[in-house]
């Protein structure tokens, strides 16, 4: 079942529950109604909402993910339930005591795809990726010489020109990139509560002041669907965040990638991954579901 993301934006509005349903009133007298069941994830982006305690707390039991928005539609605030998974306690205990050396693997592994999947994005707009081919070979255990930093300037600087600079809170096509990544985020971070680890328990982020710092990790491989997004706007002259664009960015956990486990949406890609993250700390093996973009899931991106 494809679950979906909710955003509410733009408008006057107090979200509440009603009888197994998200109640969204609209200041001026329109409602609509959604059932909580088919919800995968909410995202308050607006300064203007209210919402009422025993929504939050639904949501809660229910595993929804519920995002608060602040400046340039980057996340202020997540709602992350206290009893997420039945298991919850025994996995973040695996979590805080599975030694660095498997870690280190992992995050290689992780690198490695990303890197590829950066690969394949330049690939579809015919652009030189030789320099990527290169340094996929060159990611050691840990990523100790920061591969991945290297391959990002090369991967910005051939997608949008020499002049580009990513920035978290930047404008233009960074507000673009910057909430592609946040509905990526939301999904990445549902599959992690789902499979009772804790989001702060990184592998690489280290901030302390990052609270979703495995989904941030997890969600590396799958950012580059988001970039080939942006890109096909960029080269329609379409640089600004705007409704139409918002409505299209949501319907990426539903396009279709490939994994050595088969061929999935988005969002099943995350579960799938989340869930063979856990099972590989548990285990001691490293044994992980990682998406594997291919030009044919691009195509699927018709702007």
């Amino acid at each position: 079942m494809n679950l979906r993301i909710i955003e509410i934006t733009d408008m006057q509005a107090h979200l509440s529950l009603h009888r197994g349903f998200l109640k969204v009133a609209i200041n001026g007298g329109k409602e609509y109604e959604i059932p909580l069941y088919d919800i995968g994830g909410i995202i308050a982006n607006s300064y203007s909402l209210t919402y009422s305690n025993n929504l939050l707390v639904k949501l809660a039991e229910l595993n929804i993910p519920f995002i608060i928005c602040g400046k340039n539609h980057s996340p202020a605030a997540f709602l992350w339930p206290v009893e997420s998974h039945y298991q919850n306690a025994g996995k973040i205990d695996i979590q805080i005591n599975t030694r660095k050396s498997l870690y280190e693997k992992i995050w290689k592994d992780i690198i490695q795809i990303k890197i590829y999947n950066q690969l394949i994005c330049l690939k579809a707009f015919n652009k030189d990726i030789s320099k990527l081919e290169y340094l996929i070979k060159k990611v050691t255990i840990g990523d100790r010489e920061n591969i991945e930093a290297q391959a990002a300037k090369i991967y910005w600087n051939k997608l949008f020109g020499d002049s580009f600079t990513r920035d978290k809170n930047g404008e233009g096509i960074n507000s673009i990139l910057n909430y592609g990544y946040t509905i990526l985020r939301s999904g990445i971070a549902r599959s992690i509560m789902g499979a009772g680890l804790h989001p702060a328990i990184g592998i690489f982020h280290k901030n302390k002041y990052n609270i979703m710092r495995l989904a941030d990790d997890l969600m590396e491989p799958f950012r580059q669907i988001v970039d080939f997004f942006a890109y096909k706007e960029y080269i329609k002259g379409i640089v600004e965040l705007t409704p139409e664009v918002k409505k299209q960015l949501v319907n990426i956990l539903y396009l279709d990638m490939d994994s050595p486990r088969g061929r999935s949406p988005v969002i099943n890609r995350m579960q799938s991954l989340a869930y063979t993250f856990a099972y590989s700390l548990e285990t001691l093996k490293k044994n992980l579901d990682l998406p594997i973009l291919k030009l044919e899931d691009l195509q699927e991106i018709n702007m």
